[in-house]
């Protein structure tokens, strides 16, 4: 169901076939969960996963889950659930992509339509 594939700045990576291309979830003090081959082939997923890990070592545990967990997995359920509503525009996941982008001191590889920083 899940199989770990490796460490992402000392961040384990798992790969389940239950995720859709393009799609992860972070769960601090676990790991970062994709689908396949995302940890060989998407790594700006992972860096954007990588940028929930970064919330929540400023936040903490409890602070992370209210202000950031369930407002992003909301979202990513609204996404599933309305045709127009693009869960990648939410605050949370902007402030995720703003913070890995600035902890990757990224300039020209981010990908910044699947990743908006503004």
């Amino acid at each position: 169901m899940f199989k770990k594939v490796g460490l992402f700045e000392n961040t384990n990576i798992y790969e389940s076939s239950l995720f859709r291309a393009g799609h992860g979830l972070t769960i601090p003090q676990i790991g970062i969960i994709t689908y396949p081959g995302a940890f060989v082939n998407d790594l700006g997923l992972i860096k954007h996963e990588f940028g929930h890990i970064l919330q929540w070592r400023k936040l903490g545990s409890i602070r992370f889950y209210f202000k950031i967990g369930l407002p992003s997995l909301w979202s990513a359920i609204k996404a599933n659930l309305k045709k127009n509503y693009l869960h990648q525009n939410h605050p949370v996941e902007i402030n995720a992509n703003k913070i890995a982008y600035q902890y990757f001191k990224e300039s020209q590889s981010w990908d910044f339509k699947r990743f908006p920083i503004a």
